[in-house]
């Protein structure tokens, strides 16, 4: 079982969806790098497969880029994990959720990248962002949850 990413770029974001080789559990992570000055903020939330317990704290991007992930895990007929990273630049104008929704949706619609292993799936994406991967996974519940049960640390994204 191989761990695949699918990423895709738009209207200064860029989207990447980690597909592991797991029971549906999913995160959604979105960082906004200097929209308004020199910040750097990160936000987060997730579900494991017991689903999710009240109205997620970072709104309705989460909802429509697990529904976007969801449709495409269907059309496939496979199941996964998913945990969908985004970053949005200076020069992002907030659109509405529609904007991740089918960003997301574009995102499931190009050809995967597929892995041996989720480190090197990381150090994919970590490739392509703007913010070090370690900050991500400072604040991914998810992300660090598979690394202790595959025995990776932090220290091997330095």
């Amino acid at each position: 079982d191989s761990v695949q990413v699918r990423e895709f770029s738009s209207l200064n974001n860029y989207y990447a969806v980690l597909l592991l080789p797991t029971a549906w559990q999913y995160e959604w992570m979105e960082a906004f790098l200097h929209i308004l000055g020199r910040e750097e903020l990160i936000f987060s939330d997730y579900e494991n497969n017991a689903g999710k317990k009240g109205y997620s704290r970072v709104g309705g991007c989460y909802y429509s880029c697990k529904m976007a992930v969801l449709e495409a895990l269907a059309r496939e007929k496979k199941q996964a994990g998913a945990i969908v990273l985004r970053e949005a630049y200076p020069g992002y104008v907030p659109l509405g959720v529609f904007n991740v929704r089918e960003n997301v949706r574009n995102a499931m619609l190009q050809p995967a990248q597929e892995f041996e292993s989720m480190k090197t799936a990381l150090q994919y994406i970590s490739a392509r962002l703007e913010l070090p991967i370690k900050r991500f996974i400072e604040k991914s519940d998810l992300l660090q949850e598979q690394m202790r049960s595959r025995q990776t640390t932090l220290s091997c994204f330095s």
